[in-house]
């Protein structure tokens, strides 16, 4: 039955990485093709606002995951700590999952605890492509 469960979470969470993939991917192919070639301060506020909305997505599927899977099994003890159950405690689970802030006073518990790694690890990823994006931006056009 254990298995079972880990073998779902795994499925739902490479699912919700694929999804985070593809909508970054899409937001920065927006951005390229929808930017000035030169620096432009109104550009770059574009830039930033588009980025940390695609961020803010992707947490708040993440939430959307973990808020599910808890209301659907409450007696399976899928999370702990100073948790009363609503989906803003698990929207800012994810933030902390997703920013590798990791504060832990939420946590994770048995099959859970894949998801909240590889979203930590996909949250990097993504994290570090948008820095690198807005530098190149900045770069590339500081002529």
């Amino acid at each position: 039955m254990y298995i079972t469960k880990m073998i779902w979470s795994i499925i739902f969470t490479v699912i919700l990485v694929a999804l985070s993939l593809k909508i970054h991917g899409l937001t920065l192919n927006y951005l390229s093709q929808n930017t000035a070639k030169k620096f432009i301060y109104k550009d770059f506020v574009k830039i930033s606002a588009f980025l940390i909305g695609s961020h803010l997505v992707q947490i708040i599927l993440f939430a959307l995951y973990y808020y599910i899977s808890y209301q659907t099994h409450p007696d399976q003890n899928l999370f702990g700590g100073n948790l009363s159950g609503n989906f803003l405690d698990f929207f800012y689970y994810s933030i902390n999952c997703y920013t590798t802030l990791g504060t832990g006073d939420i946590f994770a518990n048995g099959p859970m605890r894949i998801a909240t790694g590889l979203e930590a690890l996909i949250g990097l990823v993504l994290i570090a492509w948008t820095a690198t994006f807005k530098l190149s931006y900045l770069f590339k056009n500081k002529n």
